[in-house]
């Protein structure tokens, strides 16, 4: 036994002293095993949801600098590498909202970063249609990367998204590997697509995809993809693949369940995920498949030329750390409560919208409010208030009867029974309603009370919402043509409006929810389940 422990011990000491030796060797990724005899390794880097260059966590985890130096050190151990991403980079970015001239750079920055990190080829996420078709086409054709989109198409021609491609080839080793990729057929409705944009069938697209790769001698298929993990288990169900890269659900997913390896990684570069397929070199047949996640953090040095590329944004990006304002309580801004109940942070922008606006009611899809944590009591930065308010939105006052706003908020929880995190899910200001979400889609809103008072089918209300919402987005087809003015004669955007509520304090946010949303049947919270947690670490 003690023989065991001084050679452990000797071992150990001698670990440390190579990875001291070796400078930054220590954060180096942990090299794979040998490929078999008889087989060509193919590489597969993995990032998804990338909506910032900046390290993420307090500058814990993430940062694309630091991903650029995981990279550089796979290629050095491999040869045959792509690097891939799985959407949503564009928006809705922290950064994308800085000015430059008085506009803001609308994902510009995230198509440099991912030129000089090295990308070969990005699927079009959802969220990439947020500033509309024209600026998504200028940021097609600043990249130096492929992205990839079978299924959205132009209406009016047929042909695909301008710049964009169904498939690739790429040969490897002497292994033909094709790509596809397909984003989520909903993108219509909760972004601002063009009218002429069309998300098709994903299926469909994905067997025609795969047909046209079989047709151009592709050997290998990996599918590159921006759905929800069970929308990717059913296409794994349509067409034959031998992998599935993933994106949209900002979670870290290995599934093998359906037989087609399933794989994603966390949002905002916090790990890289590393694909490895070992081919067979005489049959092309794909003889095993791994995968690893190595973690993007502080210890892992940043990479030079990256960091000397983006050296043009540097003075923009330290805006984000200004102070705007304070927030004497935590604030609860996580997708899986603003989306699902109502939430401190929601009821505070819906009240701010609400008195800048001087309306009786306020609506704020929980959708838009994006920061997904819990921001803790204290000061607030720029970075932060973009975080909860990525988009640029206008705040506008609609003329709606009391019929049309029960019907807004019957929308709002139509998804409610759905695992789904609909981002449709109200949060608002100066009225109260229960729901059941047992009940039928249309019957679900039981009570709404406005003002204290039951609300009148018949009587107007001049209601507070973002301008996404008012053109019928995420299902808010009522809304579409009410009578609408802009909220503020200033011009102050919604951003602007909760900056000032954090700069005066007024409103006040509230240190939990109120019970302006009470929910009955499956998924009701008990009393308890409305305070917030702790900010997390």
């Amino acid at each position: 036994m003690k023989k065991k422990t001084a050679l452990a011990r000797r071992e150990a000491l001698l670990a440390l002293a190579a990875a001291l030796a070796g400078g930054c060797a220590a954060s180096a990724p942990t090299p794979t095993p040998a490929p078999p005899s008889g087989t060509v390794r193919l590489t597969l880097l993995h990032l998804a949801d990338v909506y910032q260059v900046q390290a993420v966590e307090d500058g814990q985890r993430g940062g694309m600098a630091r991903a650029a130096t995981l990279r550089k050190q796979v290629l050095r151990e491999t040869p045959h590498v792509l690097t891939l991403m799985g959407g949503d980079t564009l928006s809705p970015s922290v950064e994308s909202l800085v000015e430059v001239d008085g506009k803001p750079l609308k994902g510009r920055h995230m198509v440099d970063a991912w030129n000089a990190f090295g990308l070969d080829y990005a699927v079009l996420g959802n969220h990439e249609f947020d500033f509309g078709d024209d600026v998504l086409r200028e940021r097609i054709r600043e990249s130096r990367f492929t992205w990839l989109g079978a299924n959205v198409r132009d209406g009016k021609s047929g042909a695909l998204f301008a710049g964009v491609q169904a498939t690739a080839v790429r040969e490897l080793g002497g292994i033909k590997l094709g790509l596809f990729g397909v984003v989520l057929q909903e993108t219509k409705a909760t972004t601002k697509a063009g009218k002429d944009t069309h998300f098709g069938d994903v299926c469909e697209a994905a067997r025609g995809a795969v047909a046209k790769l079989r047709e151009q001698g592709a050997q290998v298929v990996v599918a590159l993809t921006h759905l929800t993990a069970d929308q990717d288990r059913a296409l794994t169900r349509c067409v034959h693949v031998d992998a599935v890269l993933g994106g949209h659900d900002h979670e870290a997913l290995e599934d093998r369940g359906t037989g087609t390896p399933i794989f994603k990684v966390a949002a905002d570069a916090v790990d890289l995920g590393r694909l490895t397929l070992d081919v067979d070199a005489a049959t092309a047949t794909v003889r095993q498949v791994t995968w690893q996640t190595l973690p993007v953090t502080r210890q892992v040095p940043e990479d030079a030329a990256f960091v000397a590329a983006m050296q043009p944004y540097a003075t923009l990006f330290s805006r984000l750390s200004e102070r705007v304002g304070r927030t004497p309580v935590a604030l609860d801004a996580r997708a899986s409560q603003v989306r699902t109940q109502e939430t401190n942070l929601g009821s505070f922008v819906a009240d701010a919208f609400r008195a800048a606006a001087g309306a009786d009611v306020a609506l704020v899809n929980g959708g838009a409010l994006r920061a997904d944590t819990v921001l803790p009591a204290g000061g607030v930065t720029r970075r932060d208030l973009h975080a909860i308010l990525p988009y640029t939105d206008e705040l506008v006052v609609l003329e709606v009867k009391g019929d049309t706003l029960r019907a807004a908020l019957e929308n709002g929880v139509s998804l409610s029974r759905e695992d789904s995190r609909p981002g449709r899910f109200p949060q608002v200001s100066g009225m109260a309603f229960t729901f059941d979400a047992d009940r039928p889609v249309g019957q679900r809103v039981l009570g709404v009370k406005v003002g204290g008072k039951p609300l009148d089918a018949a009587a107007t209300y001049r209601l507070a919402t973002l301008s996404f919402l008012a053109s019928g987005k995420d299902g808010y087809d009522m809304l579409k043509n009410q009578p609408s003015t802009p909220a503020r004669a200033d011009g102050n955007s919604p951003l602007d409006v909760l900056a000032e509520a954090f700069r005066t304090g007024t409103p006040s946010p509230h240190a939990q929810a109120e019970g302006r949303i009470s929910r009955l049947g499956s998924g009701a919270l008990s009393p308890d389940a409305r305070q917030p947690p702790a900010p997390l670490k």
